[in-house]
């Protein structure tokens, strides 16, 4: 299963770092968050199709593939989240967040968003 998780990451979120260093790393780390804090997914037709991942309040990682954005699977995933939550995010995934009901709190190269 993690490696299903891993590698759908690779194919939602290729441009980032953790992506280019490949499946068996990415794994790892899903491995990691899985021991302290959760990993969400939403299946369709049997496969995952869409992964949330974190610890405590923080979002450390919302993964759809592509075939499946926007479809309401992002939306699904982080609605299933109850209470306070904050996430780091790219510019260009900022209004996602604000559409599922998070707020801008601050930039420093990242955007830092929060839902109350």
């Amino acid at each position: 299963m993690i490696e299903e998780v891993a590698k759908l990451h690779i194919l939602a979120l290729p441009h980032t770092s953790n992506s280019r260093r490949g499946v068996k790393y990415i794994a790892r780390l899903y491995q990691i968050v899985n021991k302290v804090g959760y990993i969400k997914m939403a299946r369709r037709d049997g496969r995952i199709v869409g992964v949330v991942a974190g610890f405590g309040k923080l979002i450390l990682t919302l993964a759809v593939h592509p075939k499946w954005q926007r479809k309401g699977i992002g939306r699904e995933l982080v609605e299933e989240l109850k209470g306070k939550r904050w996430v780091y995010t790219e510019q260009q995934s900022v209004g996602f967040y604000e559409k599922v009901g998070f707020e801008k709190i601050l930039k420093i190269g990242k955007i830092k968003i929060g839902r109350a």
